[in-house]
């Protein structure tokens, strides 16, 4: 019998991520029940799931999934961040809700946190709501592990101002968006790397960006407060993905390709554009509101178009220095300089270093 049953959970656990809340509530009945909490040393510089689906515990109102994380021996204080997803089905949507229970030295708990959800995050991953945890040097282990009273009751959530909680209150002009409880969850953990007391937010992962760059070198006057037409500046569209690196959890590598085109129409009446593609590999490095970024950029494609003429410019490349601002929901606001000379088909040389400021939205 213990072996059809470790069969059976093999086989869910082979189809984990699709598991409907049934098929969560058949995991956790022929999940082994630990007597007691089970710890492990809390990793650092951890930004990924915390896999509450190896351990069950009993507690009252039935039995949960949990993860249990001890810390190491004189630890100061130190911030974890834990995420929820709102995870979408053919059944409907549904997300885990947190529970964690702080525990001393001498394995007796300290408090058990019950947080207010708001659903106001979203990422390449969809919509979570952030739970922070401040560890004092007091604590020596914490649990994660849900409410089995939940089980069957209907959920709801909001996205933005309030959320969904086991005993929550909504603005009542809000509108609400029906979820169900679940026993498992896409649940995300982010630890401080070494000699860090803060988890930086995720560094890696998709975004695109909106920017508009002025050239020194003037091509044309647009008419009616139009900007100029500068070489090599206008509005340009970008996408790109952001490579964390390990062992530094506020440096990462952004790779990006995008295209510019723009167009004005100067006193005379007579039509300017430019078009291009451009590139950007920058090394980026992080705090909690800002970045600094430096690296090189790339053009490549890029055409002057003016009174039926074309002039070609062949690909050039140079550095380029970016400052931004990180705001709410992976937005940022930046500006950006880049250091350029352009040859065109005669081998005519110009330069036309740019500035700009660009908007982004990351991960």
């Amino acid at each position: 019998m213990r072996f059809i049953s470790l069969l059976f959970m093999l086989s869910l656990l082979g189809g984990c991520a699709q598991l409907t809340p049934r098929g969560q509530m058949s995991l956790l009945q022929v999940t082994p029940v630990s007597e007691q909490y089970e710890f492990e040393l809390l990793p650092t510089g951890m930004q990924g799931s915390p896999s509450l689906r190896d351990h069950v515990i009993e507690v009252s109102g039935g039995k949960s999934f949990y993860k249990g994380y001890s810390l190491e021996d004189g630890h100061g204080s130190l911030m974890v961040q834990l995420r929820t997803y709102i995870v979408k089905s053919t059944q409907g949507e549904g997300f885990f809700y947190p529970v964690i229970e702080l525990f001393d030295r001498n394995n007796k708990r300290i408090d058990i946190v019950r947080p207010q959800l708001r659903f106001t995050q979203i990422s390449a991953e969809g919509r979570y709501a952030v739970v922070p945890l401040q560890l004092n040097p007091d604590i020596a282990s914490f649990v994660i592990r849900t409410e089995p009273k939940l089980y069957g009751q209907e959920a709801s959530y909001t996205k933005q101002h309030q959320g969904a909680s086991w005993s929550y209150s909504v603005s009542p002009f809000t509108k609400r968006h029906a979820a169900s409880y679940l026993a498992l969850g896409e649940v995300e953990l982010l630890t401080p790397d070494v000699g860090h007391t803060s988890p930086f937010e995720k560094l890696s992962g998709p975004f695109w960006g909106f920017s508009l760059q002025k050239g020194s070198h003037k091509l044309a006057s647009g008419k009616d407060y139009l900007p100029d037409l500068t070489l090599g500046g206008g509005p340009n569209f970008s996408f790109g993905y952001a490579f964390g690196i390990p062992g530094r959890p506020g440096a990462s590598v952004r790779s990006s390709v995008g295209a510019s085109y723009y167009s004005v129409t100067d006193s005379s009446g007579k039509g300017h554009r430019q078009q291009g593609f451009t590139g950007d590999l920058l090394w980026v490095e992080s705090n909690q509101v800002s970045s600094l970024g430096f690296g090189i950029t790339f053009n490549s494609g890029l055409s002057y178009h003016y009174d039926g003429s074309t002039t070609e410019y062949k690909n050039n490349w140079g550095p380029k220095l970016v400052l931004e601002i990180r705001g709410a929901m992976g937005v940022s606001l930046g500006v950006q300089a880049s250091w350029l000379e352009f040859e065109d088909q005669f081998g005519n040389k110009t330069n036309s270093d740019q500035l700009g400021f660009y908007i982004a939205r990351f991960y």
